[in-house]
């Protein structure tokens, strides 16, 4: 994605009433290819979860409303962790679930 969708992403994001979060990983441990018991390779469906967590940055953003707080916080975990994957997930407090997850910096 480019920075404007990435950007148009969050504005989503932030506008439906969900939580954003920012998580990040090695590229070794981002991906499962052929791994795991279920055969998904999670390059196709980034939102499946199979034997791989990636480390949280911070809490998650709880009453945001600003997607420029997210854009900085992407960029202070991109400095922090250059060589990472960084994604961008949305959780609906309501229904306790992940809506949505992006990847933001490879």
């Amino acid at each position: 994605l480019s920075q404007q969708e990435i950007a148009q992403q969050i504005q989503y994001i932030v506008r439906s009433g969900w939580t954003p979060a920012l998580e990040f990983a090695a590229p070794d441990a981002a991906l499962t290819v052929n791994h795991g018991t279920s055969g998904i390779v999670s390059s196709a469906t980034c939102g499946y979860y199979d034997n791989r967590y990636w480390s949280m940055w911070k809490l998650p953003m709880f009453g945001c409303t600003d997607p420029n707080q997210v854009l900085y916080e992407v960029a202070a975990c991109t400095r922090a962790f250059p060589g990472s994957y960084v994604r961008c997930a949305g959780f609906d407090n309501v229904k306790q679930v992940q809506c949505v997850s992006f990847i933001v910096h490879r």
